[in-house]
């Protein structure tokens, strides 16, 4: 590894996983990061940052509340883009223990904390030996919200937060092994329904009401029969999240929360949208009501850079190996062994606690993941690599990940995946060849302009 790069994390990982424990322990969901962004917004002005706090869906108001981080070093080209995150999910607040311990509240359940500790002790890193070693070139912090609602940064690409990068770098904790394969992005849109019926008594004069939850079930069940009639990748999901007040009441108003997912296939999963809105329209028109359908977020298709995924497995090979300690053995130990009671503990203690990465095939991989950082790769050569942080079989979006997340097993591999990317970033600078290779392979892939929802 660089030894400037080093010598900054030498005397700074303890800082960098008390800012990560430090969002952890103050959760809050997507475009709400205002504690979060803050928090970042200080740690990196002490590192010498010209930083901007802005709110990512009112990006121009100076007024409104933030939930973003920009953060700037340096000047001239290349531009190298290191980007975290910061959101949290809903009801997935837990204790610091290997067990089920809720907490009331949202909890990071997708290691974001991590990401956001991470991705900033990259950039001061980067910062450090640019600095010490008189480099040209910017460095460019970007902490976003929003990620599991899929809007965080479209709103920011469309303000142009990525048009000036050189590349943008991410990593994200996972149940396995490092992987630098290009991943191909799951497209996804998410839309909101809802109906407007007429409330009445629902003993005395039913006759007189129009139930909007009987359309929220009816769509429902539509959809159920719809994904016969989909393509075997495309996914439909959704949630009720209004069904009316009282069982003795007809609900005069009701709503549903719908996801659509398809692998790489951005026109399959449009298809899969529109024909559930008309099977919306259907259900309105049976129960006499109105519909309302407004399209939250979509995630489009995402244009990853092979030799930008190919440099960062080189730069893998300059780090030092991640390591845990007996501390974060026993946790991880006291983990699996709650999750999976029925099944033997592996004897491999790295197959319990990957600390490993898998050689770079330079193939797609076969497993799709959604997320909006697909939005960057519209804008520069960007690279989102999974892997770490995680026991083995351990599902994402669950108690388990929000407690690895609160200690060693997901901070260590946090500050060791954006390690990586603090020396592929070196690298870059020390080297123009990379930056030509990506820019190069970026033009071939000839990616159309970033598509929005408001053109849906």
């Amino acid at each position: 590894m660089n030894q400037s790069l080093q010598e900054w994390y030498d005397k700074n990982e303890d800082r960098v996983r008390a800012l990560m424990h430090d969002i952890w322990k103050h959760p809050e969901l997507g475009l709400k990061e205002h504690y979060s962004s803050r928090a970042a917004a200080d740690f990196a002005k002490q590192e010498g940052f010209q930083v901007e706090l802005c709110a990512a869906e009112d990006f121009n108001n100076p007024e409104a509340e933030p939930n973003t981080v920009i953060a700037t070093w340096g000047n001239g080209k290349p531009v190298i883009g290191i980007v975290g995150e910061l959101d949290a999910l809903p009801n997935l607040g837990q204790e610091s223990v290997p067990f089920h311990s809720p907490i009331e509240g949202p909890g990071h359940g997708c290691g974001h904390n991590l990401m956001a500790g991470g991705a900033m002790a990259a950039a001061c890193a980067l910062r450090y030996a640019m600095e010490k070693e008189n480099l040209s070139g910017t460095v460019k912090l970007v902490e976003a919200p929003a990620e599991e609602t899929g809007c965080g940064k479209s709103l920011l690409a469309e303000n142009g937060v990525f048009s000036d990068m050189d590349m943008a770098l991410m990593w994200h904790s996972g149940p396995g092994k490092l992987s630098f394969d290009p991943r191909p992005g799951q497209v996804a849109f998410r839309v909101k329904f809802e109906f407007f019926g007429k409330a009445a008594h629902a003993a005395g004069y039913p006759y007189k009401g129009r139930s909007a939850l009987d359309a929220v079930q009816l769509m429902n069940m539509g959809c159920e029969f719809l994904r016969e009639h989909t393509q075997r990748h495309v996914l439909i999901h959704y949630c009720i999240t209004n069904g009316g007040v009282a069982p003795n009441v007809v609900p005069g108003y009701a709503s549903s929360l719908y996801m659509f997912r398809a692998d790489d296939d951005f026109d399959a999963c449009n298809d899969a949208c529109q024909r559930a809105i008309r099977v919306a329209q259907g259900a309105a028109i049976m129960t006499d009501t109105e519909m309302k359908y407004e399209i939250e977020s979509v995630v489009p298709k995402f244009y990853l850079n092979v030799p930008l995924c190919g440099y960062a497995y080189e730069a893998a090979q300059k780090i030092p190996p991640l390591t845990y300690n007996e501390e974060d053995y026993e946790a991880a130990i006291a983990l699996y062994k709650n999750l999976h009671p029925d099944e033997e503990l592996p004897e491999n203690r790295n197959e319990l606690l990957p600390v490993e990465y898998i050689p770079y095939s330079y193939k797609p991989s076969d497993h799709c993941s959604c997320t909006d950082a697909a939005d960057m790769s519209y804008y520069c050569p960007t690279m989102h690599y999974w892997g770490l942080g995680k026991v083995k079989d351990a599902a994402g979006h669950h108690w388990n990940t929000t407690y690895c997340a609160s200690n060693g097993i997901g901070e260590k591999a946090g500050i060791y995946g954006y390690k990586i990317l603090a020396q592929t970033g070196y690298d870059a600078l020390t080297n123009p060849e990379i930056v030509e290779k990506c820019w190069e392979a970026y033009r071939e892939q000839n990616i159309p302009p970033h598509p929005t929802f408001k053109e849906m």
